[in-house]
């Protein structure tokens, strides 16, 4: 533990953390992106064409005022509602995934639901006590993926969510989400 908090887990990998920053700085952009596609299955928009990038006077700046500069470009707010507060609580984390600990205001973020959460520690507790039922869906929604072989149909994914959500898994074992996916019609058919 650094400074009495136990990290743990996949969201304070330092190897996703480092891969997901530029090597110079983090990237609460591709943090979020991440986290939505892949921890809670709410996976952003793709980026509207010709999106310009930021010019090199607002290299200065900081994160937040770029951040605000680019949502204010044509085109870019709706994408980046649904990611940049999901990455921002990972301003803790420096450009290699190392933990600060620090409180940063760059990791304060006021999420989707207008939960607000001052940082990583306070986003992992939004996942596991608000958020738990779709990260459950999210790893059943990957393991089925890479149990089939192949992408889920749109029925198939809502049939999966409809399971997901009715045996309440956010409070599951592993071994129940496992069970379900092995045991269900698109594994034992494929």
């Amino acid at each position: 533990p650094k400074d009495g908090v136990a990290l743990g887990g996949l969201l304070g990998q330092a190897a996703i953390l480092s891969g997901l920053s530029d090597g110079r700085e983090s990237n609460p952009i591709k943090r979020g992106a991440w986290l939505a596609r892949k921890i809670i299955a709410e996976p952003p928009a793709d980026p509207p064409p010709n999106v310009p990038e930021l010019g090199a006077e607002t290299e200065n700046l900081p994160l937040r005022q770029r951040l605000e500069i680019h949502r204010n470009q044509k085109g870019c707010v709706k994408c980046h509602s649904g990611i940049d507060p999901w990455g921002l609580p990972f301003e803790q984390f420096d450009a290699a995934g190392r933990f600060s600990g620090k409180p940063n205001p760059n990791a304060q973020s006021m999420l989707p639901d207008q939960t607000m959460v001052n940082g990583f520690l306070d986003l992992r507790s939004y996942l596991a006590e608000k958020r738990m039922n779709q990260v459950a869906f999210s790893f059943a929604k990957h393991l089925t993926t890479y149990a089939i072989g192949r992408s889920l149909t749109y029925n198939e994914l809502q049939r999966l969510k409809q399971q997901c959500f009715s045996k309440q898994l956010g409070k599951a074992r592993m071994r129940e989400i496992l069970l379900l996916v092995v045991k269900s019609e698109m594994f034992l058919t494929k």
